[in-house]
């Protein structure tokens, strides 16, 4: 099933949804994310063309879903693009326990980034460094920044992992994509001195992981297989994602336990069941659906897969 993608309208972001993946918008607008799979994605075609993944969850379950799906009480991951054309605010997210305490949401925010572009020099901020602590980091924020950010260098291909309770922040000149757990809530640390919008320290706080140590950026090792490459980008409790490289021909593995959100970031194929999967698409794969893609261009077409753990 194609899935529509919502664009969102950001301060901080700029035109490369626009230009490199045609998402609608107005040419002066600032488009920060494009939102490719959730539990308010619409499907385009087919049978259930209208309906939205939230409600095809509640009425198909393990059906269409996966075994693994049985006890999530919602749709539980969101993809999407990012484009971050200035910095993002430096942010922490909270995990289940506290998304449920805080905000009453059944879900936290784990996520990971493969990055899709990066400026040359371009440095995220990446946890805490040193032996940071909480009253550390209420000083780096009357200050504005102390040092206590760790800055991290990205280029094309990196993955950064970023589980809940990790500080964090997107800057300047670096495109992602996203697969998260299905959770939009998001504390504001600092905002770089923008005005007008929230800043939530106290929640953001109570989120910080102080004793998750110094996470490190990864790149997957690719292996070879027939017509194709393949490389796991991220693996934890809520999710795991594979990066294909489809020289030739690949048929995308079906599980009984999960979905598969199968995203294009570059490239274009051709569906066994007719149509095409081009630089952008993403499709809702149900589970025990096997997909058959070619490529069908002059160079390898590369593709996301991502499905719970």
């Amino acid at each position: 099933m194609r899935l529509a993608p919502r664009v969102k309208e950001v301060v901080w972001g700029g035109r490369w949804l626009a230009e490199a993946l045609g998402r609608p918008g107005a040419a002066e607008a600032r488009l920060g994310e494009s939102w490719e799979a959730y539990s308010g994605s619409v499907v385009e075609d087919g049978p259930f063309a209208g309906r939205t993944l939230g409600d095809l969850f509640q009425e198909f379950g393990a059906e269409m879903f996966g075994s693994a799906a049985v006890n999530r009480p919602r749709f539980p991951l969101l993809a999407k693009f990012i484009d971050a054309r200035q910095n993002l605010s430096i942010q922490v997210h909270p995990d289940d326990r506290l998304a449920m305490e805080l905000e009453d949401y059944p879900y936290g925010k784990t996520e990971f980034w493969y990055v899709l572009e990066a400026a040359a020099g371009a440095r995220i901020v990446y946890g805490l460094g040193g032996t940071a602590d909480t009253e550390a980091v209420r000083m780096a924020l009357a200050g504005g920044d102390s040092g206590v950010w760790r800055r991290v260098p990205v280029r094309a291909g990196d993955v950064v992992f970023i589980p809940a309770g990790t500080v964090h922040a997107l800057t300047e000149g670096v495109v992602v994509y996203e697969l998260q757990q299905d959770c939009d809530i998001t504390y504001r640390l600092f905002d770089w001195g923008r005005v007008g919008r929230e800043i939530h320290v106290e929640k953001g706080l109570r989120c910080i992981d102080f004793g998750a140590g110094l996470l490190e950026i990864t790149r997957p090792v690719m292996r070879r297989q027939a017509g194709f490459s393949s490389g796991e980008l991220a693996a934890c409790d809520y999710f795991r994602a594979t990066l294909y490289e489809v020289a030739e021909s690949l048929v995308a593995p079906s599980r009984p336990d999960s979905f598969t959100l199968l995203t294009c970031i570059e490239g274009e194929c051709t569906l066994d069941s007719g149509g095409t999967l081009k630089r952008g698409d993403t499709l809702f794969v149900p589970a025990n659906l096997p997909v058959e893609v070619r490529r069908s261009g002059t160079t390898p077409a590369r593709l996301i897969a991502g499905a719970l753990s």
